[in-house]
């Protein structure tokens, strides 16, 4: 019994005493323990690994899955407030949500779901993004996407062509890989597919189709998406981030800083001391 308690009661009670509350501004203790115990297995809803805002109304939960082998407090964070925030996230999920490590959804996040959405882990999802999914939704581990940008499977309503009378399928998967960089408003239709490393640079791009034949590293921009540039990787590390701004900042008039390193140190170099939330 004691083991029980220790293990189960143990972190809601530490939740409490140590004022997560306060911490995680706005957090929602009465939606967080509902939502944790409502969709979860006891001895993953014990540990609260899902954190709700007070913006974010719960419409209907559904089926949520969390498949990590290490599940911990606030691992999922859902609805937290940052300056970009306008308005009230929502959730309301007819299908399945699996979650293969942490993410984090910005406040006003708003997800209705009636097919399988994926999160594979270590995701950020901006303040304000809009996410209706009919059919099947995949974000590659690590992936960012900017604030209000548009996820959407399915067109809904059906068409037919009027010379061949031929009605297509209105809904197709959208599947992002991983170590995504998607630029803010972008918006994101059925059948697009994006390789690992992809990065959108610009606000307001269309993202429609299958981009995987331009391989990894590549850049995509426009209305439609179309590549711009190739062999450009984002670096996720904090502390080449904090030195880079350092050196541009002392170096007034340079416009590059030239590594010199061999593949594996460039690959060390870009993903090392990468930030979780």
């Amino acid at each position: 019994m004691i083991k029980l308690i220790k293990e189960w009661v143990g972190p809601l009670a530490l939740l409490l005493l140590k004022g997560i509350r306060v911490q995680h501004h706005r957090l929602s203790l009465s939606k967080t323990i509902f939502f944790n115990f409502k969709s979860l297995p006891l001895r993953q809803a014990c540990k609260l690994p899902v954190f709700i805002y007070h913006n974010t109304s719960l419409y209907r939960i559904g089926k949520i899955e969390i498949k990590s082998e290490n599940v911990f407090q606030g691992m999922i964070q859902w609805g937290k407030l940052g300056y970009k925030s306008q308005g009230n996230g929502k959730i309301c999920n007819y299908g399945r949500i699996e979650f293969h490590g942490p993410v984090f959804l910005g406040g006003g996040c708003i997800i209705e779901n009636s097919g399988t959405m994926r999160f594979m882990g270590d995701t950020q999802i901006g303040e304000g993004t809009l996410m209706l999914i009919r059919d099947y939704l995949e974000i590659g581990r690590y992936t960012r996407i900017g604030f209000l940008s548009f996820f959407m499977d399915s067109d809904d309503h059906f068409t037919v062509n009027m010379e061949t009378q031929k009605v297509t399928r209105n809904k197709a998967p959208i599947v992002i890989g991983k170590y995504n960089w998607i630029a803010n408003k972008t918006v994101v239709k059925k059948n697009t597919k994006t390789s690992d490393y992809t990065i959108v640079a610009s606000s307001n791009t269309l993202l429609s189709k299958d981009y995987t034949e331009n391989g990894e590293f590549c850049v995509l921009g426009g209305v439609p998406a179309k590549v711009i540039a190739k062999g450009i990787r984002r670096i996720y590390n904090y502390k080449a981030e904090s030195e880079l701004n350092e050196y541009f900042k002392s170096h007034k008039e340079a416009k590059s800083f030239q590594l010199n390193k061999t593949p594996e140190d460039l690959e060390k170099y870009c993903l090392d001391n990468a930030l979780h939330f």
